[in-house]
């Protein structure tokens, strides 16, 4: 190519590129339908977003932000998630209250500028009616509680102090279901527990719960949603909120008077969250999420996810006198020694632990009953095993264990000869038991070993019954009314 065609070639380019962008700030200007996208402001705007109106005591949130949109009292960091575009709040007591409103935007938080809404006047007349009135006592008064035990181990109204409330599958199952929603369905099959507690410990056969102690008070005062304690001498300030309708009691610089044990040990992390299980103008229970309890062989806590039921009962209140029981083992006084010879085995469900019947002298009469439910040997494991992680391990080979009663007095028990006589329900060994029947918790001694009336017995949560399948046996479990019980079947 010449160098004059070169030449024209580049002053051409040249050209065309200046051509070009020459006419670009004339492309920006063109009007091609299409608007400039807007930038949105997704941080709601008090007027624009929401608003706030107040009748008497009554704040009525408005919102035009759909999705996850909540407003905040800053004072008490109490949430009100907003329904349809509205939610109410009630404030009792007079004076400038401040809030935020929040939605949340792919995954991150937008709060509002804090704002105020005035309340003109106090209404209190809640606190008159239940269960205001049985937690705080009414307008202008206060209520003072005490855990249901005194220094010297006794309980003027519950069993005991503390309760347990849980299931296996599902620890917390009762921490948000009311009393009206019972029975409660748990995993598509209706809850078995008869009530919200799995095991209700009298404190006189369970005295390990906690030490006999006056563990102090706590006074609530519905006027001003103020809660002082008393414990050991030390007095301390703080606050609460109640919300009947989910029965959720909240405290803020104060914790409840109870065993310190528990309390030193970390097992509750969150001592302010309570729910209470029940309420009424002389008793109280109210329950704390436990996490841990114990330690493993490394030091480190060992998880425990049970609902700790503290009972509570009103101090100056006027009790009536604890009911009185007396007891009487339930032996199967008709079985005799022809009943018993032939051959037996384990059951499935190889151990369990039975009340005493128990005869109150105001007319409360408990019958025998299974302590637990467990009717398979899977179930019995899963539940032994969960408690304190115990090593089941005993039950591996018991199948295999034949427990042999001859006619003529003899007997073999797992191996170990022996010689009985059964009179009223009562078996006679001519040497002491040692090892021949030992379970998890529970190794016969000595030479008596009653019969169970089994005919009497049905389950604690009282859905199972037991017939006259097999054999129940059974030693006292240690100072309480209750016996260390094995079920046997014929081979």
């Amino acid at each position: 190519m010449s160098i004059m065609k070169k030449s024209k070639l580049l002053l051409m380019i040249s050209f065309m590129l200046f051509m070009f962008v020459a006419v670009l700030p004339a492309c920006d200007d063109d009007d091609d339908g299409k608007e400039d996208p807007v930038v949105v402001e997704t941080k709601p705007i008090k007027g624009t977003n929401f608003d706030a109106s107040v009748t008497a005591n009554t704040i009525t949130f408005t919102t035009t932000l759909t999705g996850n949109v909540w407003f905040t009292n800053k004072a008490t960091t109490t949430t009100y998630p907003v329904v349809d575009g509205k939610v109410t709040v009630f404030i009792a007591t007079k004076g400038d209250y401040v809030f935020t409103c929040s939605i949340l935007v792919s995954g991150e938080t937008k709060v509002s500028d804090e704002f105020t809404v005035k309340i003109e006047s106090d209404d209190l007349s809640f606190l008159d009616d239940a269960p205001w009135k049985y937690l705080s006592g009414g307008v202008g008064k206060t209520k003072t509680w005490r855990l249901d035990m005194n220094a010297e181990g006794k309980c003027v109204y519950f069993e005991g102090p503390l309760y347990y409330s849980g299931d296996n599958s599902s620890p917390y199952w009762a921490w948000e279901v009311l009393e009206s929603q019972l029975p409660y369905t748990l995993e598509g099959v209706a809850n078995p527990m008869a009530s919200f507690f799995n095991w209700s410990p009298d404190y006189a056969g369970n005295t390990w719960i906690m030490a006999a102690q006056d563990y102090g008070t706590i006074k609530f005062s519905g006027n001003d949603f103020k809660a002082s304690t008393v414990k050991f001498g030390v007095n301390e300030d703080g606050s609460f909120t109640f919300d009947p309708a989910t029965m959720m009691l909240k405290l803020s610089g104060v914790t409840l008077p109870t065993d310190t044990a528990r309390f030193n040990e970390g097992q509750v992390v969150e001592w302010g969250d309570i729910r209470v299980f029940s309420i009424s103008d002389s008793a109280m229970q109210l329950g704390l999420k436990r996490v841990y309890e114990g330690k493993d062989d490394n030091g480190a806590k060992k998880e425990s996810k049970w609902t700790l039921v503290y009972n509570f009962v009103v101090v100056g209140y006027k009790y009536k006198p604890a009911e009185e029981f007396t007891y009487e083992k339930p032996i199967k006084t008709a079985f005799t020694a022809t009943d018993l010879v032939g051959t037996w085995k384990y059951a499935p469900d190889a151990q369990n632990w039975v009340n005493y019947k128990a005869n109150g002298n105001q007319g409360t009469i408990n019958e025998p009953a299974l302590l637990n439910g467990w009717t398979t040997r899977e179930d019995m494991l899963t539940v032994l095993a969960s408690w304190n992680n115990n090593d089941v391990s005993v039950f591996d080979n018991i199948d295999a264990l034949e427990f042999v009663f001859n006619a003529d007095g003899t007997c073999n028990l797992a191996g170990i000869a022996n010689t009985y006589t059964v009179e009223n329900g009562v078996i006679k060994f001519g040497t002491d038991l040692t090892t021949e029947i030992s379970l998890l918790w529970m190794t016969f001694a000595g030479k008596e070993v009653d019969v169970i009336n089994v005919s009497l017995i049905s389950s604690a949560d009282g859905n199972v019954v037991y017939s006259n399948a097999g054999i129940w046996l059974g030693q006292q479990n240690a100072d309480k009314k209750e016996y260390n019980a094995v079920h046997l079947v014929k081979k």
